[in-house]
């Protein structure tokens, strides 16, 4: 089935990356820069299921593979990709030992992560899953070329109480590209003193979403590995550093995000940033995003069919947040008579 191609310019898109991606133009994204979500680690949305979800760690490499590679056919052949994973451990929840002031707002999403069973081999628990290389070689296996694994070193990292191995304080950074020549400024990179494939960055959340890109991570990449003129992709936009730090060093930019709370984070810091492509117009959130069939009454418990424009034009116009208040507080027509 041919998928029509849409214009997602300077705009943040509501909807599943592997879907949205088709929708892109073949060839017209200078610089992608992204972190998809980590295996078992939070919940986004409504997306109960979805990527990082996976009871098995080889379907979660499966998937976030299968969602990354399309991004080669919207990647320019001057392009690179930075891709950012974490890894973590086989089935301890050991998140959850946190307390107090170190406990994390997301410690019961880690806990109710359905996994599957030890099989005394790879999945063993204390075994350190190796996630972000699985990946790697997998893309490597299929055509991209990997020119560094750059190391992020955190001077501020997530507090571990584990006694028995060292305290995690890194994350891999993947730079892929699909040509052998393509767009590199090393002298900005030794000018903003980026030229080794070690980097160190502290931690910077944002509100609600505790796994933000901190700006001075991103910043050096853009200048590095896109043109002046040149577009920037996140198809995990989460809440819109990439786009925000994209639009204040006059690049364009484009994100993809599932969860419309954090769209609308995006869109907010688009708005306070003064970047090149920030003033005047404020940046529009398009929702290609699939909706429910049904919609439950929050009073009669009936069920009424929806489509998709009806059941979106009717969040918008509520000035609703997230999906799950939405379809909690939903009145059909009867009842509202």
């Amino acid at each position: 089935m041919r998928i029509k191609k849409e214009d997602f310019v300077n705009k943040i898109v509501c909807g599943d990356s592997s879907m949205v991606l088709r929708k892109i133009y073949d060839n017209s994204i200078d610089l992608i820069i992204t972190s998809p979500p980590y295996f078992g680690c939070r919940e986004y949305d409504d997306d109960f299921d979805g990527l990082g979800r996976e009871e098995d760690p080889r379907d979660y490499v499966n998937n976030i593979f299968n969602t990354i590679n399309r991004t080669m056919r919207v990647l320019k052949e001057s392009g690179s990709l930075y891709l950012n994973i974490g890894d973590v451990y086989f089935g301890t929840k050991g998140f959850s030992r946190n307390k107090g002031k170190w406990a994390r707002k997301t410690d019961s999403q880690y806990k109710t992560h359905k996994i599957i069973s030890t099989d005394g081999k790879y999945l063993q628990h204390k075994q350190r899953l190796m996630l972000p290389e699985r990946i790697a070689i997998k893309m490597q296996d299929n055509g991209w070329v990997l020119r560094n694994n750059i190391i992020w070193e955190k001077p501020n990292p997530l507090p571990c109480h584990a006694n028995d191995r060292r305290l995690p304080v890194y994350e891999n950074i993947f730079h892929f590209v699909k040509s052998k020549k393509y767009y590199y400024d090393i002298d900005r990179a030794k000018e903003l003193g980026h030229h080794r494939d070690v980097i160190q960055c502290a931690i910077e959340p944002y509100k609600e979403h505790m796994a933000t890109f901190p700006e001075k991570l991103v910043a050096p990449l853009i200048e590095i590995s896109c043109p002046k003129d040149g577009i920037v992709l996140d198809p995990f936009l989460g809440a819109g550093t990439t786009i925000k730090v994209a639009s204040d060093l006059g690049r364009k930019y484009m994100g993809i995000e599932l969860s419309y709370q954090y769209c609308l984070y995006a869109k907010k810091r688009i708005g306070d940033s003064m970047g090149m492509f920030s003033g005047g117009e404020e940046t529009e959130i398009l929702i290609r995003k699939q909706s429910p069939k049904f919609l439950e009454c929050s009073i009669c418990k009936n069920k009424k069919i929806t489509t998709a424009n009806s059941y979106w034009k009717r969040f918008l116009k509520l000035g609703a947040v997230d999906e799950d208040s939405f379809k909690e507080s939903y009145i059909c027509r009867s009842c509202k008579k």
